[in-house]
């Protein structure tokens, strides 16, 4: 999935992109750089995860 659809996930979901997830969203970009696409896309979906979890239990990013 390119940026622009995983924003939208993330938006359409009320999904914030707290500390954890913009550091999952460089290892994304570094993924990206260094051919592993494969890893890449699964590493977007983890923040994806990561997400919701943390919107359904309460989360509070410092």
């Amino acid at each position: 999935m390119d940026g622009e659809t995983y924003l939208e996930i993330l938006k359409e979901n009320g999904l914030k992109r707290s500390k954890l997830v913009k550091l999952l969203e460089k290892q994304v970009a570094i993924l990206y750089e260094n051919d592993l696409t494969d890893l890449a896309e699964e590493t977007k979906w983890l923040a994806i995860d990561i997400a919701e979890y943390e919107k359904e239990n309460g989360v509070i990013d410092i």
